[in-house]
């Protein structure tokens, strides 16, 4: 076998086992936090869109959820594109929508990561997302499956 086609062959294997396995809660330099209280460790892409877009309201355990969210900035629009799936404004304009249909109230949000951080610390069930550079063990990672 010729080396060319050894290292191709390599290469594929290593970025098939990049997709294969769980991430550890990030995606793009975003993790998923949670107050340490919460009984899950490993949380769905679609569960954390269902939480941030408010149909998910209670974790398995029946305790009840409280996210958070930043008020702007990398992190945020890293986060609701890929996890939301939807733009700043769209998340905003979705928002709106609930409130004024009554549907829902405006999420708590924060102008730091170290607000978002401090608050899923000290609530119960809280749930949040910060960028990597920002990790504390104040809080739980969530490993995205």
């Amino acid at each position: 076998m010729n080396r060319s086609l050894t290292i191709r062959l390599f290469m594929a294997v290593v970025i098939g086992m990049l997709f294969t396995f769980p991430s550890a809660g990030f995606a793009d330099n975003v993790l998923i936090i949670t107050n340490k209280n919460v009984s899950e460790t490993t949380i769905s892409k679609d569960d954390v869109k269902s939480i941030f877009i408010g149909e998910k309201t209670d974790w398995s355990n029946g305790e009840k959820i409280t996210f958070v969210t930043l008020d702007e900035g990398k992190t945020h629009e890293l986060f609701l594109g890929n996890y939301v799936k939807r733009t700043p404004a769209q998340y905003s304009r979705f928002w709106k929508k609930q409130i004024f249909t009554g549907k829902g109230r405006k999420p708590k949000s924060f102008k730091t990561e170290e607000g978002v951080v401090d608050f899923v610390a000290e609530t119960d069930g809280a749930i949040g997302y910060i960028s990597t550079e920002s990790a504390s063990n104040k809080v739980k990672v969530m490993t995205i499956k």
